[in-house]
């Protein structure tokens, strides 16, 4: 079986663009794995430095997990519904202008 897609999501470390979310982060990087590891039986999560500019709050520099999984053309069909409406959760709860997903090297900015 060949595993050709990647589906990542960005787990920002501020609530409301810039305050600090350390365990709220934590608390969504557990619920992101647990859900690809349902959906596509594991996953992984990684450390990333991202900046970004944000129209009402300037510069905002933070540490994003990175929470990525493997998977076949048919599990990425079948369970982007569930996804997208997992990041969409994801922005609300966090507070967030957008969230980043990427499916196969091309990001999208989810919005709550």
């Amino acid at each position: 079986m060949k595993l050709t897609n990647k589906i990542q999501i960005f787990i920002p470390s501020t609530y409301e663009g810039n305050k600090p979310a350390k365990r709220l982060q934590r608390k969504e990087t557990k619920r992101a794995s647990k859900y690809f590891c349902s959906y596509f039986g594991g996953a992984t999560a990684t450390t990333a430095q991202g900046y970004y500019i944000s129209p009402e709050k300037g510069l905002i520099k933070e540490r994003q997990r990175v929470v990525y999984a493997y998977c076949t053309e048919s599990d990425r069909e079948r369970t982007m519904p569930g996804i997208t409406a997992y990041v969409k959760r994801l922005c609300r709860r966090m507070r967030q202008e957008s969230v980043t997903l990427e499916i196969n090297g091309t990001m999208q900015f989810i919005e709550a």
